[in-house]
């Protein structure tokens, strides 16, 4: 096992000695790759003292040998053959933890009838390893910094088709294409492009509208580096902005940036989502700020909590998170300016370098 898994899978180890568990069982597919490095759609992980094993099938034999070298594989040598059943048996396991925010009570439900005879006690567990995520090494770092660099390059490029009667679906493809070309595994999430009505939709359905004169144009998206995520939107708007639309862009913007500003270790989550919600709010757009200010960034694109009104996240450093205000307002549009950000030792460093001023594109 590499040092990189070996130092997670301790870290996962210590956190277990508090649940009282001979071991746990990982069936998240984000957790599994990041406590072994396997990414095939199918595995599971049985991680305890002494245990470090990975189930999968005959399709992934080869490529988990290689992706996780320090994880015992264990196939069936047919497809009746219950694994899990014999790795609970011969290991005489008997209080196994779960992810209980990735189990259905159906599942939960099965393995108690067929483990049952084994003595197995399913004890359920919440977001352990979701929180170890959360604090990035410099490798993970470094993935998202290379898809933050890809996000910035696509809006440079995508630049070129701000014009009137471009159709957004025709962006979001271009968007995805050149994201790919430019060395991004996949997009991180399907892209959003929404123009004039449609931006006044926080997560709008991309669709066949044609851009006009005077709309807004929202830009969401993100590239997958190694299995890592970016997210970045902005908003231009074709043509001339009237003064209400430069006012509420700009409102967004000062409510982003002096978010950022107070970004560092030891804050909560909760109190940089209210300094942006205060903003806002002094603005007299209180009402349509309708969403958290931002959230956790890594293998997966929401990968934790983040910046809410509810949040308990304590800042560290090595924390990635996106800062996303908006402002939608029904008939007129919507302005969203989201970038994401590092939590360092010193403070906070800006991942996506994407310039933030108002782009507006004579027609």
């Amino acid at each position: 096992m590499s040092l990189r898994f070996e130092h997670r899978v301790q870290r996962l180890l210590s956190r277990m000695d508090e649940l009282s568990v001979d071991c746990l069982f990982i069936t998240s597919r984000p957790n599994v790759r990041y406590l072994s490095g396997f990414t095939g759609s199918a595995g599971s992980l049985l991680i305890g003292k002494g245990v470090a094993v990975l189930l999968t099938d005959k399709r992934y034999t080869l490529r988990a040998q290689s992706e996780a070298p320090g994880f015992e594989v264990i196939v069936p040598d047919n497809p009746d053959d219950d694994i899990l059943k014999t790795q609970i048996e011969s290991r005489s396991l008997r209080k196994v933890g779960f992810e209980a925010s990735h189990i259905t009570v159906k599942t939960l439900e099965g393995w108690r009838e067929k483990y049952g005879e084994l003595g197995v006690e399913w004890v359920p567990t919440d977001g352990i390893v979701e929180d170890l995520r959360m604090v990035k090494d410099a490798g993970e770092i470094a993935s998202i910094r290379a898809a933050c660099g890809i996000a910035d390059a696509t809006f440079r490029h995508v630049q070129l088709f701000m014009q009137p009667e471009t159709v957004e679906l025709d962006v979001a493809m271009e968007i995805e294409f050149f994201m790919r070309r430019q060395g991004a595994r996949r997009p991180a999430f399907e892209s959003i492009v929404a123009s004039g009505e449609n931006s006044a939709i926080p997560h709008a359905q991309t669709g066949e509208r044609r851009f006009r004169q005077g709309d807004f144009v929202i830009m969401d998206f993100g590239a997958e580096v190694d299995g890592y995520c970016s997210d970045i939107t902005r908003t231009v708007v074709i043509g001339k902005a009237t003064p209400e639309q430069r006012r509420i862009y700009e409102v967004v913007l000062e409510a982003q940036l002096r978010a950022i500003e107070a970004i560092k270790p030891g804050v909560k989550g909760a109190d940089i989502d209210a300094i942006a919600r205060q903003v806002i709010a002094d603005a007299g757009y209180g009402d349509y700020f309708t969403h958290s200010l931002g959230h956790s960034l890594g293998l997966s694109v929401h990968d934790g909590m983040g910046f809410a009104q509810k949040s308990e996240v304590v800042l560290e450093p090595g924390m990635v998170f996106t800062v996303e205000p908006g402002i939608y307002i029904e008939g007129l549009g919507g302005v969203r300016i989201e970038d994401d950000v590092l939590v360092t030792e010193e403070g906070v460093e800006v991942l996506t370098q994407s310039p933030k001023h108002l782009m507006e594109f004579p027609v």
